[in-house]
């Protein structure tokens, strides 16, 4: 897609990781970025940094603006302008805020 344009801006709905105990797939809402979390599968804990380069960040989740379906991106389309493979859509996703305090915890 090209630069510029009519891309509606995205912000991610959360992230998708491997655990770094069990390493199954987790999806994460971003509320809980830089908190201290549980693995619901394996009940390991670990500190949520998405920018840091231990985690095994695999993707993201944001609803589509146009359709309004969710989309499961890969890591690399973070900032990147794309059409939505459900209705061609232009969207440009942003980044999501990735520093929280690390006293939230997940319910």
């Amino acid at each position: 897609m090209q630069p510029g344009g009519d891309a509606q801006l995205v912000e991610p709905d959360g992230f998708l990781l491997e655990c770094p105990h069990c390493r199954q797939e987790l999806r994460v809402a971003k509320k809980y970025a830089g908190a201290n979390v549980e693995c619901k599968l394996c009940r390991g804990h670990f500190h949520l940094d998405p920018d840091h380069p231990s985690t095994r960040l695999r993707g993201f989740f944001a609803e589509c603006p146009h359709c309004l379906e969710e989309l499961r991106a890969h890591s690399r389309f973070r900032l990147a302008r794309v059409a939505c493979k459900l209705c061609g859509g232009r969207i440009q996703f942003m980044a999501a805020p990735s520093r929280r305090s690390p006293t939230m915890s997940p319910n």
